[in-house]
């Protein structure tokens, strides 16, 4: 049957009736396509009309159509037939069937979708990495991070497995979600006042001592912990803990924190210098027993300052603080000014990250929080502007012309205990590369420079 035959009836041009069906989202398309299907025995014929995925999208639609022109039997189970084949090949490749529906995003789903494509990137995948590891299509992935396709629990099971992401799902009755929540919004509060606190107190000391010009600051904590304390433990602003009454104050402060669950300073102090990573220089978070230096105990945790002008030939200056609920902070100089003014070093940031990381990681062990329990980290470089990227070995590449134009760098990292150190080499890649981006652009290699660098790192030095 020639192809000018089958839309005799219709009264429209051939040009109008082409247009029609290669949009499926026009109301006249199932009636011209059942007409189509009605009349053209040749499937080639018809699939140069109709895409495969438009008739397989609009196949009910055109279904019912059907009573009103002269479909046989044996044609309607051919292309019963075909459209069901097209259906498997379809899914078999990932690809949605689903009408599109033109809808607002929810921001729940909204959300989501950010989660899962910034979990991705920062894992350096791409979306054809992820379609291959999950087994399906690159467009299916591109339309779960466009909202295209629909988000089900199923595919964020294996996103989660398959990446080593964290997925978890929890409902809470009504009540009990906005009361958590209000309590989770006071907690963090409180935390964030406390590192503003935490910073001033440090800044304050090291502008004092002209070593301001470029730090590396550290927060970690333990959401669930944070969460969970009892507010009076930080009812009051830290005051430090008089010499002399320090033994009856410990005895009371202990007590008090069997009831909360809470650490003693002397329980921090213990861990802190368990945890230690030796590494080529001062530890982070070093604790030292010379009196001036050692850590002092306080009511809500203990505290470090270290200045070092005068003993060593070279000026660093450390600050630290441990709470009672297990928050660290951290304030350090690093040594890059001392070898070359005005730089930032690849090879050295990726090494301190490295034992920040394993630092944390072991405190937070000999400290007695659980493997699955989530720990965050932040980890933030000041001082950044106008320095220019480079290498303390001289055996590495030179790096020109990368200059710096924020002051800052910020990377945090998120992660159950128990995975830290075996994706070290991952969360250090991921926490310089937000560093090495502000360097115009400059492209962190995981295999070439991280891996050996932090591998090294462990052998030698985190044993």
């Amino acid at each position: 049957m020639k192809r000018e035959n089958w839309y005799w009836d219709l009264g429209m041009p051939f040009e109008k009736i082409r247009e029609i069906l290669t949009d499926e989202q026009n109301p006249k398309f199932p009636r011209v396509a059942a007409r189509l299907l009605a009349r053209v025995d040749d499937p080639e014929q018809v699939f140069s009309l109709i895409t495969p995925l438009a008739f397989c999208r609009r196949f009910i639609a055109i279904q019912q159509e059907v009573n009103k022109d002269e479909w046989t039997k044996e044609r309607a189970a051919f292309w019963r037939a075909t459209y069901e084949r097209y259906v498997r090949e379809f899914q078999r490749s990932g690809v949605r069937l689903r009408q599109r529906q033109s809808r607002e995003r929810d921001p729940f789903v909204e959300e989501l979708i950010n989660k899962l494509r910034q979990s991705r990137e920062a894992l350096h995948f791409s979306q054809g990495q992820v379609a291959e590891m999950l087994g399906c299509s690159q467009q299916f992935v591109s339309g779960i991070e466009q909202g295209r396709e629909k988000i089900t629990i199923d595919y964020l099971r294996r996103f989660a497995s398959k990446t080593g992401c964290d997925f978890d799902v929890v409902l809470r009755p009504p009540r009990q979600a906005r009361a958590e929540e209000t309590k989770v919004s006071e907690d963090y509060t409180e935390l964030k006042a406390w590192v503003e606190q935490e910073r001033q107190a440090a800044l304050g000391i090291a502008k004092a001592e002209q070593l301001d010009k470029c730090l590396m600051e550290v927060v970690a904590f333990v959401p669930d912990e944070v969460v969970n304390a009892q507010s009076d433990a930080w009812g009051e602003l830290a005051r430090e803990i008089p010499e002399s009454t320090l033994k009856f104050q410990q005895q009371r402060l202990q007590e008090a924190m069997k009831q909360t669950q809470a650490l003693s300073p002397v329980e921090l102090r213990q861990a802190m210098e368990q945890s230690q990573v030796h590494s080529f220089g001062w530890p982070i978070g070093l604790v030292m027993t010379r009196p001036e230096y050692a850590p002092k105990p306080y009511r809500d945790g203990i505290r470090a300052t270290i200045l070092t002008k005068g003993l060593t030939d070279r000026s660093s200056f450390d600050y630290w603080a441990l709470r009672t609920d297990r928050v660290f902070y951290l304030l350090k100089t690093l040594f890059e000014d001392e070898r070359s003014e005005g730089k930032v070093f690849v090879d050295t940031r990726i090494v301190r990250t490295a034992e920040t990381l394993l630092r944390i990681s072991r405190l937070y062990r000999v400290l007695h929080v659980t493997p699955e329990e989530r720990v965050v980290i932040r980890i933030r470089y000041t001082g950044l502007r106008s320095r220019v990227l480079s290498f303390a070995d001289p055996a590495r590449v030179m790096i020109h012309d990368r200059v710096c134009v924020e002051n800052e760098s910020e990377a945090w990292i998120k992660e159950r205990l128990k995975d830290i150190e075996p994706k070290l080499v991952d969360l250090v890649c991921m926490a310089v590369s937000e560093l090495c981006i502000l360097f115009d652009y400059f492209p962190l290699s995981k295999e070439q420079m991280v891996q050996p660098l932090v591998g090294k790192f462990v052998r030698e030095n985190a044993g």
